[in-house]
């Protein structure tokens, strides 16, 4: 009986440590049918979605490059355009790219968006990827993709996300819970 409590709050210590360090088994997944031909529809929404910024800076075949042209559209209420940093790695099988998403540099949004989508572009095609809850302040991606000539980022329309501090107060709540049925027990 202490062996099984043992083991289940060790479990539960080490799933609120994952949440509490933003790793998660979840990551950001391509969108299958979302993609396509042609310019990704920036500055207008994708799938409904409205768009937030778009970096113009195309890789152009080098092997690193930080974006510094980025451009907001109207497509959502504010200007989002200062609050994304973007860095292109070639690798051998395409590009990475690592991103970060700062709300407070947003202006003029009496509520912010969060990224939700991103559309990569290269030449005439680009595909769309969807990013899981951990990576609403940032991420990466791989492509396949090669001489990308844009990256646009879209929102759901979410305007909350719960702040990692709750995750943490939902953790000793979980423990106290454990622990007073541990008690209750004896």
């Amino acid at each position: 009986m202490v062996q099984s409590m043992k083991m289940k709050l060790t479990a539960a210590m080490l799933a609120s440590g994952l949440a509490l360090s933003g790793t998660g088994v979840l990551a950001a997944t391509l969108v299958p049918g979302l993609g396509g031909g042609g310019n990704d529809p920036f500055p207008a929404s994708l799938n409904g979605s409205p768009s937030l910024a778009k970096c113009n800076t195309g890789t152009g075949g080098a092997s690193f490059v930080q974006c510094s042209n980025w451009e907001d559209e109207g497509g959502a209420p504010g200007d989002y355009s200062n609050a994304f940093t973007l860095d292109y790695t070639q690798g051998s099988a395409g590009y990475s790219f690592a991103w970060t998403f700062d709300p407070s540099l947003v202006t003029g949004a009496v509520d912010v968006l969060y990224p939700k989508y991103v559309a990569v572009k290269q030449s005439n095609f680009y595909e769309v990827w969807l990013l899981d809850q951990t990576e609403y302040f940032g991420g990466s991606i791989f492509t396949t993709l090669n001489d990308i000539s844009h990256v646009s980022f879209y929102n759901t329309g979410q305007t909350t996300v719960v702040p990692l501090p709750a995750a943490g107060w939902l953790m000793l709540l979980g423990i106290g819970g454990l622990a007073a049925m541990r008690r209750r027990k004896r």
